[in-house]
């Protein structure tokens, strides 16, 4: 469309973008739908596609760039739920037990306290680290294994895995914070252990 352009007719190629891409997004979010397993790998993997193939022509047409801001950010959007998912998946007692820590801390339920609530004590807390930390290396190799398995752009998997990693230790980090704050006494692996273990995991 780009080289027939002359004179006036570069709004109406510009309109014929917008109805175009338009009416291609709102299809694509409708066909992740019908899917809702999928869904997300189905958006990033289009978006990512369309990203891809416009990069060169959204640098010059302002247009074609407001689309591409738009791909991205529903591909950042779309990768960041399926991530979490994979993450809860596999590691779901441990980020759970962290989110009881932050509802009895909303509850303002002073640190002291927290230990002696049902099902927050240290030894449901040692329990929830055997279940969820005993085989971490084994866990963090399921999730690579998870993330891979459905995708059909394998391109996408390096990218995918260093998002799913940066998550997860950000995770770990705000959990390994609430166990030292109300548990100071029990040991946990330390976040450069798990970011050591992490790097190693390519």
């Amino acid at each position: 469309m780009e080289q027939y352009i002359t004179g006036q007719s570069r709004d109406l190629v510009d309109q014929a973008y917008m109805k175009f891409v338009s009416i291609m997004f709102v299809t694509l979010e409708k066909a992740a739908q019908s899917e809702p397993k999928y869904a997300d790998i189905f958006l990033f993997e289009n978006y990512a596609a369309f990203q891809n193939s416009l990069y060169d022509l959204a640098n010059v047409v302002p247009t074609l760039a407001k689309f591409y801001h738009q791909a991205s950010e529903s591909y950042e959007q779309s990768c960041s739920r399926h991530i979490s998912m994979i993450i809860y998946y596999q590691f779901e007692r441990l980020f759970q037990f962290a989110r009881k820590i932050e509802d009895q801390i909303s509850n303002n339920v002073s640190p002291e306290e927290i230990p002696f609530q049902v099902g927050m004590s240290k030894s449901d807390l040692r329990k929830t680290l055997k279940a969820s930390l005993s085989g971490v290396d084994k866990s963090v190799a399921a999730m690579y294994k998870k993330l891979q398995k459905n995708l059909t752009s394998e391109e996408l998997l390096p990218s995918l895995w260093e998002k799913c990693k940066k998550d997860f230790l950000a995770k770990y980090e705000s959990f390994a914070f609430l166990v030292g704050k109300i548990y100071p006494a029990e040991s946990i692996p330390s976040i450069t252990e798990m970011r050591d273990l992490l790097a190693n995991m390519k």
